[in-house]
């Protein structure tokens, strides 16, 4: 008897992982387990899921160049980087399980983004130079 095999996208909605835990066991040992931050996060997703079901949460580790993806986390770093002879607000954006950059080309800066805010974002994932980047991405601010 062949074991049913578990696809890679199940797991890389936070859905699913928040799921993981659903008895008293489970979610004690998250709630015992799981940092402010990863809490943070995690429930971000859940309710960006619940009000956009169309677009699910994925984790930062989960993606691959060049699909349409939705990742919640926080800004870790923020920068003014030209491109060329255009500004450039550039940010790091993490979510516990990995990083990403993002960039938003002709800005200097966007309101209410700053270092620690949290976000959702939603953009096509590029690679360049190595590094993991969406451009121009559209995005939710989170209460801080």
């Amino acid at each position: 008897m062949m074991a049913k095999e578990r696809s890679t996208d199940d797991d890389a909605s936070y859905a699913n992982v928040s799921m993981n835990g659903v008895g008293l066991f489970g979610r004690t040992w998250r709630r015992l387990t799981e940092s402010t931050e990863d809490r943070l996060i995690r429930q971000s997703a859940e309710e960006h899921e619940r009000r956009h079901p169309d677009e699910p949460v994925t984790r930062i580790d989960a993606c691959t160049p060049g699909e349409e993806v939705t990742l919640a986390g926080h800004v870790a770093t923020l920068a003014n980087r030209p491109e060329g002879n255009a500004p450039a607000l550039e940010i790091e954006l993490t979510d516990g399980s990995g990083r990403i950059f993002v960039v938003w080309l002709g800005r200097r800066r966007i309101p209410g983004i700053h270092e620690g805010r949290r976000l959702v974002i939603h953009g096509r994932l590029n690679c360049v130079a190595d590094h993991p980047t969406v451009y121009n991405p559209r995005y939710e601010l989170l209460p801080d």
